[in-house]
C-alpha cells in the first residue's frame, strides 16, 4: 500500500514559496501524488508568463518598477507581505502552478465536483493524506472522505492566535503579552472548526520584535509555517505505516478565532501602527 500525498494551496504569489519548498523537498518522491490549486485552470499564456518571470528574478531581493508591475500584473492583489517576502527571502524558483500535473479545483473547494474527484483520490485502500494552505474552510465530507488525513499549516501560534489575519489582529490591539506568544507557526489536523483540530507541530520566534513592520514579520511567519507543513510531511513519507496523533488545544479563554470581515483597513493601518509601537517600547526595555 503505496503512502499518497497532495499539497493543496491558494493561487497567490505567496502560497509560490510554499510550491518551490515542496518541489525542492519532494520532487521525485513516488508518493507524490501533485499540487492542488483552489483556482479554475489557467490559461498556458498565463502560466508561462509566470514561469518566466520567475525564471529572470528568482532569487532578487530587489526589483525595478517595470518587474514589480509585472509581478503585480501576474499575481493580482500583490499584498504588502508579499512584497515583504521578495526583500527578505527573493523571488522563488517555482510559480504555484509549475508542476505540469497540477490539479485545479476551482475557486469553490466544497463544490460536488470537487467532493466526486475527492472521493475518487481516496477510493483506493489507503486513502491520501492532504497537506493544506488555504484561505478558505472545507466541508466536512472532506474530513469524512480524508479519514481525517488533512494537516493544515497556519501562520501563527495556535491556539492563542485563531482565524484570519490573527497576527495582525494581535498587533493592531497592542497585545505585547499575547503577541510575543503568538509569532509563530502550527501545523494541526482540521476539524470542522476554525483552526481547532489536534495540534501536530509548531515553533515560534524567540524575538517577535526582530522584523522591520508587521508586514516582515508576517513574511516570516508565512515561510516558517511552510517550512514546519514540511517537516511533517517528510517525517510521514520516512514512516508511512505511523501518523501524528496530535494534541488537542485548549480552546478556553482568550482563544477566540478572528474573522476575515474583521480585518478592515483601518485594522490594517492599526496593525501597522500597533506592531511599530510594542517594537519601540521592546526596543528600550
Amino acid at each position: 500500500m503505496r503512502f499518497r500525498y497532495f499539497l493543496m494551496t491558494e493561487n497567490t504569489f505567496h502560497a509560490s514559496y510554499l510550491v518551490t519548498k515542496w518541489i525542492d523537498t519532494f520532487a521525485g518522491s513516488p508518493g507524490n501524488a501533485g499540487v492542488v490549486l483552489r483556482e479554475a485552470p489557467l490559461s498556458a499564456e498565463l502560466r508561462r508568463a509566470r514561469a518566466e518571470f520567475h525564471r529572470q528574478h528568482q532569487g532578487r531581493r530587489e526589483l525595478t518598477s517595470q518587474a514589480w508591475r509585472d509581478l503585480e500584473q501576474l499575481y493580482p492583489g500583490l499584498s504588502e507581505t508579499e512584497r515583504a517576502m521578495v526583500a527578505a527571502f527573493g523571488v522563488p524558483a517555482h510559480t504555484v502552478a509549475e508542476e505540469p500535473n497540477t490539479v485545479f479545483i476551482g475557486r469553490k473547494a466544497n463544490d460536488a465536483s470537487v467532493k466526486e474527484w475527492l472521493a475518487d483520490q481516496c477510493s483506493g485502500p489507503v486513502k491520501p493524506f492532504f497537506f493544506i494552505f488555504l484561505d478558505r474552510m472545507l466541508a466536512p465530507w472532506w474530513i469524512d472522505l480524508t479519514g481525517s488525513r488533512i494537516i493544515n499549516a497556519h501562520s501563527a501560534v495556535l491556539p492563542i492566535a485563531r482565524g484570519a489575519h490573527a497576527i495582525e489582529q494581535i498587533a493592531a490591539a497592542q497585545d505585547v503579552k499575547r503577541f510575543s506568544a503568538s509569532v509563530g507557526a502550527t501545523a494541526h489536523y482540521v476539524d470542522t472548526g476554525v483552526d481547532s483540530g489536534p495540534i501536530v507541530a509548531g515553533a515560534r520566534f524567540n524575538d517577535p520584535f526582530q522584523f522591520d513592520s508587521i508586514w516582515d514579520c508576517k513574511a516570516h511567519l508565512f515561510m516558517l509555517a511552510f517550512d514546519v507543513l514540511a517537516n511533517v510531511a517528510k517525517q510521514l513519507t520516512e514512516r508511512p505505516s505511523i501518523s501524528p496523533l496530535g494534541i488537542v488545544p485548549d480552546l478556553t479563554g482568550s482563544c477566540r478565532d478572528f474573522k476575515f470581515a474583521e480585518f478592515t483597513e483601518e485594522r490594517r493601518r492599526q496593525a501597522e501602527l500597533g506592531y511599530l509601537a510594542m517594537r519601540e517600547n521592546a526596543d528600550r526595555s
